[in-house]
């Protein structure tokens, strides 16, 4: 079997360092105000802003198994295509593959999570994920957004929490 790793160069991580830079504040002002975020339901939003980078948005899953990154079900991304990234041997997607790969890719707090073509994201194409590394360490420390209908929320607001709601909730805790 050929061995990949003698085709890496290490221009490749300075390279996605520099088109990934301009998102890192946006990246940290995401995650400091997540819990301000309006969830209306799930896919893939706009992070709100006037300053943001273009093509940064953020992916909603209805749980945090299905999620593409696991147990993160909100998180923010930019797709590979907004990088603009030319002239790569092999190509940039399998450059920002190589470099991403096993989460071993950080700048400052947050690791660098490539996936691709995937069915429910972004017309399937390449994107990079901005997880704090912290989080993915210990992924108890954030809540979980559960989807309810009004008729549960009513009965919670009224101190009679139904069987449904209780299901859904048991396997969070």
């Amino acid at each position: 079997m050929t061995n990949i790793e003698k085709y890496d160069d290490p221009i490749w991580e300075f390279v996605l360092n520099s088109k990934l830079a301009q998102y890192i504040e946006p990246a940290r002002k995401f995650w400091e105000h997540i819990t301000d975020i309006d969830i209306l339901g799930t896919g893939v939003f706009p992070v709100q802003g006037d300053s943001n980078p273009p093509g940064f948005m953020y992916r909603v899953t209805n749980t945090p198994v299905r999620s593409p990154i696991k147990n993160i079900q909100v998180f923010p991304f930019v797709p590979v295509a907004y990088l603009q990234i030319t002239n790569v041997a092999g190509g940039a997607t399998k450059m920002v593959e190589r470099v991403c790969a096993a989460n071993s890719f950080k700048i400052e707090e947050f690791t660098i999570i490539e996936k691709h073509n995937l069915p429910s994201t972004y017309h399937r194409g390449q994107f990079v994920a901005f997880i704090p590394t912290k989080m993915l360490e210990s992924t108890d420390m954030i809540g979980k957004w559960v989807y309810l209908t009004v008729p549960e929320m009513m009965s919670i607001l009224q101190d009679k929490t139904l069987s449904s709601v209780k299901q859904k909730l048991i396997k969070y805790v």
